[in-house]
């Protein structure tokens, strides 16, 4: 537990195989590092393999009516590192910070709307005039949160800040789970307005460089992308890696190749990449990816290192606690994409910068994610705000 001003927050976890006695334990070990203090919010990741609804039902009948948002995960982060089959329970404690929660289900059939409903749902029970932003837990499996994006900033304004993890099922890409309360939901989305006098901090980087030559996406529909140059999209893949590595690229679908060459997209007047890693090649020469192609933007073939992805890591902490003079709590959601390309060792030692950055007594907890969704540029407006994948997110809150 850390206090910092009026916020409090503390941790508790459970790697235990029944899911009630997992969660309850979670639970009850982050009530009671907060001894005098009412918790006001609750964050829960957790595998996806824990029986789900009795794992949450065993957290909020220890929490009671403290409102709760959560996902399950590809992977859990604990201050020491990288976990599995674990449970993680953030507890936060505020008399000067101020949330409300909020869902939607169905947002793979009305992304706009699910966008709009999360917010709304938010908005009508939050207390205070100042927002500092919404923290949010989508379905990873979902492609189009362009649209979910533009719902909420409806009803929240263009230049609010959002931010968020998408949920993961532990590599096997099949359902994730979205958690409100008591309710486990799929194909949904949740959300909470973070505010009142407080500092919610962002920093979003990926460690990724540029290996190709820029080429003009001239096709693409959602998150499929038809033509580069006029050319079959994989035909970028072809020239770099050779036609026979891109047939078994085609046959085993997501492979660590696609991990290590993620295509990078740059739009006009940023210096950033967006990254989106290629899920699955097309017998058309197209490629299914991890989030939205914008036709007209600009992309090239990226590639990383250990180094590199640990100096984003550092980038990350540093941007998210600029406009944090005292986090009290820090999550970090990072790609499933890291570990599995960099491997465990550095996925741990990733942790450990963060933690370097941010002071080691302040709670830090997370998962890994099928997508992290933030400002694209930490100089930029709030309403540039895009969906990454193979980044690292990192969330301080505090004074």
């Amino acid at each position: 537990m850390i206090m910092v001003g009026t916020l409090t927050a503390a941790i508790g976890t459970s790697s235990r195989a029944e899911s009630a006695r997992a969660g309850k334990e979670a639970a009850e070990q982050a009530l009671a590092q907060l001894p005098g203090f009412e918790p006001k919010l609750a964050f829960v990741f957790a595998s996806s393999w824990f029986n789900q609804l009795p794992l949450l039902q065993a957290i909020a009948g220890v929490l009671e009516d403290i409102p709760l948002i959560g996902a399950s995960t590809a992977g859990e982060i604990l201050s020491n590192g990288p976990a599995s089959h674990t449970c993680i329970v953030v507890l936060l404690s505020s008399f000067s910070l101020k949330w409300a929660t909020g869902f939607a289900e169905n947002i793979d059939q009305a992304p706009r709307k699910a966008g709009q409903q999360v917010a709304y749902m938010a908005t009508k029970t939050f207390s205070s005039q100042q927002r500092l932003g919404f923290l949010f837990f989508g379905d990873g499996l979902v492609a189009r949160y362009g649209d979910v994006m533009r719902g909420m900033q409806e009803v929240l304004g263009t230049n609010a800040l959002l931010v968020g993890g998408m949920a993961g099922d532990d590599l096997r890409f099949t359902q994730t789970f979205q958690y409100h309360r008591q309710q486990v939901i799929t194909g949904g989305i949740v959300g909470a307005i973070i505010g009142g006098d407080g500092a919610l901090g962002i920093g979003l980087e990926h460690g990724f460089a540029p290996i190709s030559k820029p080429r003009r996406v001239t096709r693409a529909s959602a998150n499929v992308l038809l033509e580069l140059d006029r050319k079959p999209a994989a035909s970028v893949y072809e020239e770099y890696l050779g036609s026979d590595t891109v047939g078994r690229m085609r046959q085993e679908g997501l492979t660590r190749q696609s991990l290590a060459y993620p295509l990078g997209i740059q739009a006009e007047g940023s210096s950033r990449f967006l990254l989106r890693t290629v899920a699955s090649f097309q017998n058309d020469g197209s490629l299914k990816c991890t989030g939205e192609i914008l036709e007209g933007s600009w992309m090239q073939l990226m590639i990383s290192s250990r180094s590199l992805a640990l100096d984003a890591a550092r980038r990350a902490a540093q941007e998210a606690i600029q406009t944090v003079t005292k986090p009290a709590c820090v999550l970090v959601f990072s790609s499933f994409a890291r570990p599995k390309l960099q491997g465990s060792h550095t996925a741990s030692e990733e942790v450990a910068a963060i933690r370097q950055v941010v002071g080691s007594a302040v709670p830090l907890a997370g998962f890994y994610t099928y997508g992290e969704q933030g400002p694209a540029d930490s100089d930029a407006m709030h309403n540039h705000v895009s969906m990454q994948t193979g980044s690292v997110l990192v969330v301080a809150i505090g004074s």
